[in-house]
This record gives C-alpha cells, sequence and structure tokens, in this order.
C-alpha cells in the first residue's frame, strides 16, 4: 500500500462523513425503536437495517412527505422540499439525542421519593416476565417523557387484544394513538407503572387508583393513576398535573377585551361568587387560574379547595381533597371559613352541601371563585336549583357566570390558505366576510402530522340582571324556558366568537363545526 492511498482513506471529509453517518443510524434506531409502524416480529431486522442504511431511509421518507404534501395538499413542489428539509431538521435534531424519548431525561419516583428500579426492580411478582426488567423500566420511562414532552393531559394504555395492547395520549383535547405494544411486554409496563403507584400487581379486577411524580430539571411533575379490569386484561387512565406550562393571561386564553374587563371588575369586588361552567376538559382550571392570578395575594389571603392540585400558585394556601381521608369540599370549606379567608377558590361544586356553603360565604363578605359541570351559563343555573338551592340564594350570591370551550389552534408551522368552493365563497361574499385570511390544517412533524398544536378558548358571559332575577324567583319559574333561552343565546355568542377565529386564520372551518356542533 503506498502513501497516498493511506492519506486517502483518512481523508478528513472521508472520516466526518463516516462519524456523520454512524450517529445517524444510531440515532434513527432510537427514534424507531417502539414505532407502531414496525411490526415486533421484524423490528430486529429493521433495525440492522437502518444500522446500515440509516440516512437512505431518512431520504425515502422525505421522498414519500414531498410526494404526499405535493398529491395530497395541493402544496408547490418547492414549497414542499422546503417543510420537507425543515422536518429533516426536525429529526436530526442532536439534542434530541439525550434523555429519554428525547429532549429531557426523567426520574420516576413513588409518592415516598423511592425510584422506579428501588420499586418494580425488587418485586417477585414479575420475575418470570419474559422482558427483562431493564428492558421494562426504559419502555415505562420512554411513554410517560414522550407523554409530558407532547403536554399531554393524559395517557391510555389499553388491551385492545388478547395479544396486543395500544398506548395513547390526550394531546388538545384529542386522542393519538403513539403505539401498539405486544401483550406480555405492555402487561410488565402496566405493572411497573402500578408498583411506582403504590398499587397491588397481584389485583387485576378490581378498580385502583394510585399516584406517582416524574423529577425533570426543571420541576415535579404529578401524576395520578387509575385501573380498572376489562375485557381482554386490565386498562390504566394517568392524568398528567402541573405540567410546566408558562403562567397564562386572560388574553393569552383568547378573552376578548371587553370579557376581560367584566371578569377583571368582579374579580375586585369584596364578596360574590364567580361561577366557571363547562364540560370535564374544557379548560375551566386554567381560566379559573389565571383570574386568580390577577389579585393581590399580598393584601387577600387566598384558599383554594381542589381534587386534585392541578396548578401551583406559591403565594396561595392550596389544600387537596382526600375522601378516603374523610377530607372532602364541604368539611373542608367549613374549616377554611374559620382561617379568616378573603379570597375562596372551589374546586367544584359537586353536592348541595358544598354549593350551600360556597354561596353562603359569598353572601358575607368572602370572594368564592368555583367550578360546575354544566353545559351553559343558564344549565348552571338549573344545576344548581336541581341540587336544592334556593332561588333567593342563586340571584343573590352570584355575581358572574362564565362558559367556555377550547377550539384548537391550526399549526403555525404548516397551515396553508383555504381554497372555498364557488357555493360557499357565495355565500361568505354575500355577508361581506373577508375571507383572504382564512387558512387549512395541512400536518407537520411539529403538530405531529394533525395540522394543529394547541388551543384557545371562546367565552360566554353571563350576569344576572334584574330580569333574570325575577324570572327566576317568579311563582310560575319555567326551567325549561329558561334553560332554552340561555342556550340559544350562549350557542350563537360562542359559534360568533369561533368563526371570528376562522376568518382570522387561528384555527380552520372544520374544527369550528366540530365545536360548535356539540354545544349544549
Amino acid at each position: 500500500m503506498q502513501l497516498s492511498d493511506i492519506e486517502l482513506f483518512f481523508n478528513p471529509l472521508r472520516v466526518v462523513f463516516l462519524i456523520f453517518w454512524f450517529f445517524l443510524c444510531m440515532y434513527l434506531v432510537q427514534r424507531f425503536e417502539y414505532s407502531p409502524i414496525i411490526p415486533d416480529k421484524i423490528r430486529a431486522s429493521v433495525n440492522v437495517l437502518i444500522l446500515i442504511f440509516g440516512p437512505i431511509v431518512l431520504f425515502i421518507f422525505l421522498v414519500l412527505e414531498v410526494f404526499q404534501k405535493v398529491q395530497g395538499y395541493g402544496m408547490p413542489f418547492f414549497e414542499a422540499i422546503k417543510r420537507a428539509l425543515s422536518r429533516a431538521n426536525e429529526i436530526v435534531d442532536l439534542s434530541h439525542v439525550t434523555g429519554a424519548r428525547g429532549k429531557e431525561s426523567i426520574v420516576l419516583v413513588d409518592l415516598m421519593g423511592r425510584n422506579l428500579f428501588e420499586v418494580y426492580g425488587s418485586d417477585k411478582e414479575h420475575e418470570n416476565d419474559k422482558y427483562t426488567v431493564e428492558d421494562t423500566l426504559k419502555h415505562t420511562q420512554s411513554v410517560i417523557a414522550g407523554a409530558v414532552e407532547r403536554l399531554a393531559s393524559d395517557i391510555l394504555i389499553d388491551p385492545v387484544s388478547s395479544d396486543n395492547y395500544v398506548v395513547r395520549y390526550r394531546i388538545d383535547g384529542m386522542l393519538r394513538t403513539i403505539e401498539d405494544v405486544d401483550f406480555k411486554r405492555c402487561m410488565a409496563i402496566v405493572n411497573s407503572i402500578k408498583a411506582i403507584s403504590g398499587m397491588d400487581i397481584a389485583e387485576r379486577r378490581r378498580p385502583q387508583d394510585g399516584a406517582f411524580i416524574a423529577r425533570t430539571s426543571q420541576n415535579d411533575i404529578s401524576f395520578r393513576v387509575a385501573s380498572a379490569g376489562v375485557l381482554n386484561g386490565e386498562k390504566l387512565s394517568i392524568r398528567i398535573l402541573n405540567q410546566p406550562v408558562m403562567q397564562l393571561t386572560l388574553e393569552d386564553l383568547g378573552m376578548s377585551e371587553k370579557y376581560q374587563k367584566l371578569a377583571k371588575e368582579k374579580s375586585n369586588h369584596q364578596s360574590g361568587m364567580i361561577l366557571v361552567c363547562g364540560p370535564t376538559g374544557s379548560g375551566k382550571s386554567t381560566t379559573m387560574q389565571a383570574m386568580l392570578r390577577e389579585l393581590d395575594f399580598f393584601t387577600r389571603n387566598v384558599i383554594t379547595i381542589e381534587d386534585p392540585i392541578e396548578y401551583v400558585l406559591p403565594k396561595a394556601s392550596q389544600i387537596e381533597i382526600n375522601t378516603k381521608a374523610g377530607i372532602t369540599f364541604a368539611k373542608t370549606l367549613r374549616s377554611v371559613l374559620r382561617q379568616d379567608p378573603d379570597v375562596i377558590f372551589v374546586g367544584e361544586i359537586r353536592d348541595e352541601e358544598t354549593a350551600s356553603i360556597a354561596l353562603g360565604a359569598a353572601q358575607t363578605g368572602h370572594l368564592v371563585f368555583a367550578t360546575i359541570h354544566s353545559s351553559s351559563n343558564a344549565a348552571s343555573i338549573v344545576r344548581l336549583t336541581d341540587l336544592g338551592i334556593k332561588p333567593l340564594l342563586i340571584t343573590s350570591a352570584i355575581s358572574l357566570i362564565i362558559s367556555q370551550r377550547l377550539i384548537r389552534r391550526l399549526c403555525p408551522k404548516c397551515k396553508m390558505s383555504v381554497k372555498l368552493d364557488d357555493t360557499q365563497m357565495a355565500k361568505l361574499q354575500s355577508k361581506k366576510v373577508d375571507t383572504s385570511k382564512m387558512m387549512r390544517a395541512i400536518g407537520c412533524g411539529y403538530c405531529g402530522e394533525t395540522g394543529y398544536k394547541g388551543r384557545i378558548a371562546i367565552f360566554d358571559m353571563m350576569i344576572l340582571n334584574d330580569s333574570d332575577k325575577a324570572k327566576i324567583l317568579s311563582s310560575d319559574f319555567s326551567v325549561s324556558n329558561f334553560k332554552n333561552a340561555g342556550d340559544e343565546q350562549y350557542r350563537a355568542n360562542l359559534k360568533k366568537q369561533a368563526m371570528k377565529l376562522a376568518l382570522t386564520g387561528v384555527t380552520s372551518i372544520e374544527e369550528v363545526k366540530r365545536v360548535t356542533s356539540n354545544l349544549g
């Protein structure tokens, strides 16, 4: 071998290329390790192919993505290439190499501070499992870290057959399937989560509740776990609490200036009740926390009663409900009234006793914030009467009722101008509506191919005027007529706000139809 051959072999460019090829192959294997598109039976073979031909796999992926955007969405060719290259940059981002399943590593601990290996690694129930403890713990941390990274609100682990489980995240209110997992592998994952949550691994039919904590470099994230025996196996539902999100203001939530002014005005009162209503997952707690942050904590004694505590307010006294220990909303609320509160936040009005005490406190010099499950402002009044609350107490205590829904925002990185047909265009132009800013969902890596990223709220507010109070207090008060009239106004207000968001390119017409078609 000549000297020139040796020099060529160690050419710096070739060395750099080989190093890049090696790390890209390794990274792609990590990214596709738990991908649902790869069957378990051929996963090992696919991993070997990716280790050898990783960049080629990436190139094929990008070509297919360009083809999909051009053919499926009518995107211009060069725009499709630009977005595909942007997607490639996200995939090959070397900052993702560190940590569990991406950007940040986490440590799972139980409520006593023991980590997952200490709890599950020493348990004898799983010693004959097909999968090693190390493999199980790695996959469990991957599932939890993935949900945290995507800002999911819930993790659902369901047995769909006797052969496999499906793992889903609820992101922006919608369930997304993340991966299909072999039945035995997922049973080991379920057992590890139950162990860290303080639940009995051997009990698979009786419903159980538990909790654990994920420690990150930024903060601790709490998880509530519920298990249930279902057909084909055991189901786990995991609620993610106090996710590390920025402190949102009323403006950030999408509240108009008119409604912001009204909410702040009522929040400055010394007494009365501000009631936020809506179905589960409509953002009631987030709105309440944004309103509470408007208060002056230095001059007002703020106490919250929650089940569970979803957001931490450093300058407030926060109490968590524990029904097993006898700490209920009603009992805690009675105790709180003896602690000289200025402001009380009741996480949820569920029964007559809690409603009666909270409304009574609002009449006796306390500002009370509360949430209630109902479909509209008028329905909240009806719900309180159904709980047995006297109409006089309702009309004299409630200052403001806020109802809301959440609507998904279009992804800022992939949304495109909408193409309306002639009928739609003519209908909007007849109403003198500007359609130039309307956009539609496409889908990219940033938004998980959904076309949407994040949510914004639409609101309706109600102040009980003299006419409303007279109706409620009259002897011939018709619950159905009052609710129907209120619901009609409520639907009209929310649809109007949702359409404004569509016309300004914040959301799509399809999302507006999805949300407004399900109103009360």
